[in-house]
């Protein structure tokens, strides 16, 4: 109805998933090359999640438009299935023409699948969408069929998306021995309030025009509605562009926008009500008079406060009470410090752990425990992978209940790799490691601004790289508390 008095030739802000309108931002586009990679190199489990309208579906039908033949995909829409019906589905899906009515008959049809397209180079991607709505006794299926291996190669990949309560999931004890086999998981966060705008600029040009339709003061009201969810974006620039349109308005103003907020707002509905405030009035609606005021009683503090601190004695007075009413510090606690109190931590670590040392494990001097300094934890790896192993497990979650018991505590995570690989490779693999590390402990319940995760690479290796031994030690994850 609008398109052509905006000169566009489609509409910008269908609610769709058409692949074309995804947003070439950072946060899309690190999240597309990490699910290529995992298809690619057959990571096994994969997990992408993010918060209801923030492009994940959209994210996967432009993963798979840009796959080629090699490999075979099927996708899962709605998983809240009984077991039988989830496995009839698979059999559809991927074409297995072989009926069965048993469980043991379809696994034997399906292993069968899987070998086939392993030998004609071939690899299978099952996607199941809406992950949160699987049942735990399904997700142990599943967990099943991943370990349909050959030449270890899986020959299964399978991508878990769902909604941020899914990852809660996947850490309850039923679903453990799922969560240990997830290599690599991102999460869709909603967009800043630039990126926003990149968004919008982004849909008009893809729909046909380069032209502002929107003001800045109008994005701004935008992304207050919408909080930076793609999908609430679409909807409330959808329904501004009509509005527009049936008032004959060219540009798109901060009005436009307040009045259509209201009426896409459900009546009960709670939403930012101050961000809504800032973002949908203008210099002009704020009363001056007010502003002069508040401005006026601050200069009168500033300058009484200033006449107290420089009247004679005002500071000498201050500093005796101050020093003769604080409490002083222990000479015990003056020794030790913030670092003794980083190193109790550790040891309560260290306590706490009694798993007994595989033989592979044997090969590092200190295990999972402090190497390098009395501030650095030390998570080893196997040959690359990025897959926590069972014991760093209760060492990672002690750390969690630490962080948690210590508000203020921050850690920095270090990826690091052997030398065998290229070093993009290796800079990736180790990058991976960091963040399996960082993913756990959020999904533990801490915050990830307190989590910095880096891949360091090949570099700063503990032993040379010319042994097992020496290449063992290096493939690690240091973790370094921080007050």
């Amino acid at each position: 109805m609008y398109l052509s008095h905006y000169n566009l030739v489609e509409k910008p802000f269908q609610i769709t998933t058409d692949p074309k309108f995804l947003w070439p931002g950072e946060k899309y586009q690190e999240a597309l090359a990490m699910l290529k990679y995992a298809v690619l190199h057959s990571k096994g489990f994969v997990l992408l999640t993010g918060d209801v309208g923030t492009g994940k579906t959209t994210l996967i039908n432009t993963l798979q438009r840009g796959l080629d033949s090699s490999i075979i995909v099927a996708t899962v829409v709605d998983p809240n299935l009984e077991i039988l019906e989830f496995f009839s589905f698979l059999q559809t899906a991927f074409e297995i023409g072989a009926k069965f009515t048993k469980k043991v008959d379809f696994l034997t049809n399906f292993r069968e699948f899987l070998n086939n397209a392993y030998e004609n180079n071939k690899k299978v991607l099952l996607i199941i969408d809406e992950a949160q709505k699987l049942s735990i006794e399904l997700l142990e299926e599943i967990r099943v069929l991943s370990n349909i291996e050959k030449g270890n190669t899986k020959l299964l990949n399978i991508f878990f998306v769902g909604q941020n309560e899914f990852a809660k999931t996947l850490t309850e004890k039923e679903s453990r021995a799922l969560r240990q086999r997830i290599t690599i998981t991102h999460q869709i966060k909603p967009l800043t309030e630039s990126e926003t705008a990149e968004y919008i600029k982004y849909r008009l040009k893809v729909a046909g025009t380069e032209e502002e339709i929107f003001t800045k003061k109008a994005i701004h009201g935008i992304y207050a509605f919408s909080r930076g969810y793609p999908r609430l974006i679409n909807i409330i620039c959808d329904h501004v562009l009509l509005t527009g349109y049936v008032r004959g308005l060219k540009t798109i103003n901060p009005a436009i926008i307040k009045e259509c907020a209201k009426e896409l707002t459900i009546p009960g509905e709670t939403r930012p009500n101050h961000l809504q405030a800032r973002a949908l009035r203008g210099k002009h609606e704020r009363k001056p008079l007010r502003r002069v005021a508040l401005y006026a009683c601050l200069l009168l503090m500033i300058a009484f406060c200033g006449y107290l601190f420089n009247a004679p004695g005002f500071k000498d007075k201050i500093a005796t009470r101050f020093y003769a009413t604080r409490p002083r510090p222990s000479k015990e606690a003056h020794q030790e410090g913030v670092p003794q109190r980083y190193r109790a931590n550790l040891a309560m670590l260290e306590r706490g752990r009694g798993d007994a040392i595989d033989p592979e494990e044997e090969m590092i001097n200190s295990g999972e425990g402090v190497s390098g300094g009395d501030e650095k934890l030390i998570i080893p790896f196997r040959y690359n992978t990025s897959e926590l192993r069972e014991k760093a497990f209760d060492t990672i979650d002690r750390l969690a209940a630490v962080m948690i018991k210590n508000p203020d505590m921050e850690i920095v995570v270090k990826g690091y790799t052997d030398a065998i690989g290229s070093p993009p490779y290796n800079k990736n693999l180790s990058e991976l490691r960091a963040n399996s590390v960082k993913k756990y402990l959020v999904a533990k319940g801490i915050s990830p601004l307190r989590i910095q995760a880096v891949g360091m690479g090949e570099e700063n290796p503990l032993k040379p790289n010319t042994t097992p031994a020496g290449r063992w030690e290096n493939r690690r994850v240091e973790i370094e508390l921080q007050p």
